[in-house]
C-alpha cells in the first residue's frame, strides 16, 4: 500500500508538533503493515524535516509551494501573484508525480497547504486530511478564502478527516460534515523522549542559588503562547513570600516579545528568576529539571508540550481553553486555569509549592494518563485502519478540467521563471528579509538555499 503524505513546513529549527506526529504515525505503519510505503511530498527549502526522513530512509520530492493561509491579513496583490505562481506550478509537478506511481491513498497533514489534496481529487485518489491547528486562534494566520470556506473545502477533497482533539473535531464540525472526523491524540515515543531528557541540557535552566519552585514552559515566544501570563503569576508568589522560577524554552516569533517579557519580569522583581534559553534541538532535558510545567496559551488545537510533559511524570498547570484542558484531569494530573486568571495560576503554582507530595502524586498520575490516551480509541492504531478501509473506498473526483487548469500558469511562466511583480513588491519583501536577518540572523541563513528535490 503506498501512501503520500503532504508536510506544509521546512522545519528550519526544530520539527513542530505536527512533523513529530506525522512521523511517528508513519513510523507505527510501517511497524504493523509490511506492505506499507511512505512517500512525503514536502515544502522547500531543506529544513530539519526533509534531514529527520533522510534519516529514516524515507522517499520524498520537496515543492517551493507556499499555502492558502496568510500570515497578515492585507496581502498585497502582488504578493498573492508571486506565491500563486509557485502554488500552481508546484501542484501540477504533484499532478505528475502521482500519475507517475499512482498512491492508493494521499494524506495532507495541515491544513496550511492544500496543493496534495488538490492533486489527489484532480487524479480521484482517495484523500484523508489531519487538521492540528486552528489557523487563525492559535497562529495568527489569516484564511485567504475565509475560515468557514476552508474548513467547508477540506471536508470536500476529504474522505476522511482527522483532528488531534475533540476541542479541534468541535470547532471544525461546524463547517464540515462532522461524520467523517475521527479523533487522534499524537503519540509521543516515550522510551526515546526519557532516553533525550536523561541528557544534560547546554545552557542551565534554573542557575539561581535558590529557584524555588521550578517552572518550564516550552513553546514559541509569542503572546499567544501566553509566557506572559507565568511572568505575571511570578509577580504574584513574590508578593505573597513564595520563591518560584521559570525556563522558557523556544525562539522568539516576535520581534522584542523576549525583551517585553524581560523587562516586565524586572517591573515585578522577578527577572532573576526567569531564564531564556532559546530554541533547543532537544527540549526534554529542561522539562525532566522542573518540578511543574505550564502550558499557559490562550489556545492549543492540542497541547504536544503538555503530553509531553505528562510522559515525563510532570504535573501540568494548563488554560482551560483547546486541547490540554482534554489531557489534563484538574486535581489529579494538574491544574488548569482561565487563561487571563493569573491569580488562579499563582495559586495553583502556590500549592505545589508547599506541597511536595502534591508533585510527585499528580507527575504520576500524569504519566498513567499519557499512556492511556495513547493505547484507547484515539491511538495511532485506530486512525492507520480508519485509513486503510479510506484507500479501499470511493473517492471524489474533481471535473476533467481541472487538470488542464492546474496547467495554465504553465503557458505563461516557468517555475523557474518568476512572473513579473511591482517594485513596491519587491520592496516590501527585501524589508522583511532585512529584518528578519536583523532579529533572527541564524535562522534567516538557514531559510535561503532550495533543496535537490530527490
Amino acid at each position: 500500500m503506498l501512501v503520500y503524505f503532504i508536510n506544509h513546513s521546512v522545519a528550519p529549527d526544530n520539527l513542530g508538533g505536527a512533523e513529530r506526529s506525522m512521523i511517528k504515525l508513519v513510523e507505527d505503519w510501517y511497524a504493523s503493515d509490511p506492505d506499507f510505503e511512505a512517500f512525503f511530498i514536502t515544502k522547500a527549502p531543506r529544513g530539519r524535516f526533509i534531514e529527520a526522513i533522510e534519516k529514516r530512509g524515507w522517499n520524498y520530492r520537496a515543492f517551493p509551494y507556499r499555502g492558502w493561509m496568510l500570515h497578515k491579513p492585507h496581502t498585497s496583490r502582488s504578493e498573492l501573484t508571486y506565491s500563486a505562481h509557485y502554488d500552481y506550478s508546484s501542484t501540477l509537478e504533484i499532478i505528475t508525480q502521482m500519475e507517475q506511481r499512482r498512491p492508493d491513498l494521499v494524506v495532507t497533514n495541515t491544513i496550511v497547504a492544500p496543493w496534495g489534496a488538490f492533486a489527489a481529487k484532480t487524479l480521484g485518489i482517495p484523500h484523508a486530511w489531519f487538521v492540528r491547528e486552528y489557523g487563525d486562534l492559535d497562529h495568527g494566520l489569516t484564511f485567504q478564502n475565509g475560515r468557514e470556506n476552508t474548513f467547508s473545502d477540506i471536508g470536500l477533497m476529504s474522505e476522511a478527516v482527522f483532528t488531534n482533539s475533540l476541542a479541534m473535531r468541535s470547532h471544525i464540525g461546524q463547517y464540515l460534515d462532522a461524520s467523517k472526523v475521527t479523533v487522534v491524540y499524537p503519540e509521543v515515543n516515550a522510551p526515546q523522549v526519557k532516553t533525550d531528557a536523561a541528557l544534560h541540557p547546554t545552557i542551565a535552566p534554573f542557575p539561581q542559588a535558590d529557584p524555588g519552585l521550578r517552572l518550564t514552559v516550552v513553546g514559541r515566544l509569542n503572546d499567544s503562547k501566553g509566557q506572559r501570563r507565568v511572568v505575571e503569576a511570578l509577580g504574584l508568589l513574590k508578593n505573597q513570600g513564595v520563591t518560584a522560577s521559570v525556563c522558557l524554552v523556544g525562539s522568539c516569533t516576535e520581534p522584542h516579545y523576549d525583551l517585553q517579557l524581560m523587562l516586565r519580569a524586572k517591573e515585578l522583581g522577578v527577572d532573576d528568576h526567569v531564564t531564556l534559553v532559546g530554541e533547543q534541538t532537544n527540549p526534554f532535558p529542561y522539562i525532566a529539571a522542573a518540578d511543574v510545567c505550564v502550558t499557559p496559551s490562550s489556545i492549543e488545537a492540542f497541547g504536544r508540550t503538555t503530553l509531553d510533559a505528562m510522559t515525563l511524570g510532570k504535573p501540568v498547570v494548563a488554560s482551560s481553553t483547546g486541547g490540554s484542558a482534554e489531557l489534563v484531569v484538574h486535581g489529579t494530573t494538574g491544574f488548569l486555569f482561565e487563561a487571563d486568571a493569573i491569580d488562579q495560576l499563582a495559586e495553583h503554582l502556590k500549592r505545589y509549592s508547599t506541597d511536595p507530595e502534591l508533585i510527585a502524586a499528580h507527575g504520576s498520575a500524569g504519566e498513567t494518563r499519557a499512556t492511556s490516551l495513547m493505547s484507547d480509541e484515539f491511538s495511532n492504531a485506530a486512525a492507520i485502519e480508519r485509513m486503510r478501509v479510506t484507500a479501499a473506498g470511493p473517492a471524489y473526483q474533481l471535473p476533467q478540467m481541472a487538470r488542464y487548469w492546474f496547467s495554465l500558469p504553465g503557458h505563461y511562466f516557468s517555475v523557474r521563471r518568476a512572473p513579473q511583480i511591482t517594485i513596491g513588491f519587491i520592496v516590501g519583501r527585501l524589508s522583511v528579509r532585512a529584518r528578519g536577518i536583523l532579529m533572527q540572523p541564524v535562522n534567516a541563513i538557514r531559510r535561503l538555499g532550495f533543496s535537490s528535490p530527490r
